[in-house]
């Protein structure tokens, strides 16, 4: 059986993202704040800050880095994990995991109805046809947000799917191989968070 590891920080309740994983058979979950050798996939789960991820994050940083270049380890990010991607952050001091080329912003509200954090459900404007990580999906579908940052990514080509929120339009997937970001929840994002996951973990199944 396949065992996928979503990393825990300490900073809240990763109840929702397990349950979610579960509901696969073939997979077996566990939370730890410690990368283990023996896993076959790794979540970085969207609870916490930018700077509350720093301590466990660098603490495995090496062995993430290497479990997902040489083995090309599956590694899922969500919400502040899709964040700690990349290079840095504006929500506080330290380094992601520079695994894509960019930094999170703030939002910065143009608008009175632009409220922060962005909070609640939007849609999703596919970017790619070819995307593994997407298959099943559609523009237009409803993915559910609580943020107040966002990354910008240097390079266009990893983005699946954009979501407008006021005048910002930001980046909501983003995929390179075996390394997945989702700006939204996928376990709180219904039917379109289910497939996504299930295409994750089919994705943990075939390597």
């Amino acid at each position: 059986m396949r065992k996928i590891q979503i990393l825990d920080y300490g900073s809240g309740n990763l109840f929702s993202i397990e349950n979610a994983l579960k509901q696969s058979d073939s997979i077996e979950v566990q939370v730890s704040s410690e990368l283990t050798e023996s896993v076959d996939g790794l979540v970085l789960p969207g609870v916490g800050s930018f700077s509350s991820a720093q301590k466990i994050l660098t603490r495995n940083k090496d062995r993430i880095l290497d479990a997902v270049k040489s083995r090309k380890l599956p590694l899922l990010g969500i919400c502040l994990g899709m964040q700690l991607l990349f290079e840095e952050s504006e929500e506080g001091t330290g380094e992601g995991l520079k695994l894509f080329k960019g930094r999170v912003k703030r939002f910065s509200p143009k608008e009175e109805s632009m409220k922060i954090p962005h909070m609640g459900w939007n849609t999703i404007n596919l970017d790619s046809s070819d995307s593994t990580f997407c298959k099943g999906l559609r523009s237009g579908e409803w993915t559910y947000y609580v943020h107040s940052y966002f990354p910008v990514p240097e390079d266009a080509k990893v983005v699946r799917a954009w979501t407008q929120y006021g005048s910002e339009r930001f980046a909501s997937i983003v995929e390179s191989e075996n390394i997945l970001g989702t700006q939204f929840h996928p376990e709180k994002s219904q039917a379109t968070g289910a497939k996504l996951i299930s295409n994750f973990v089919s994705l943990v199944a075939g390597n």
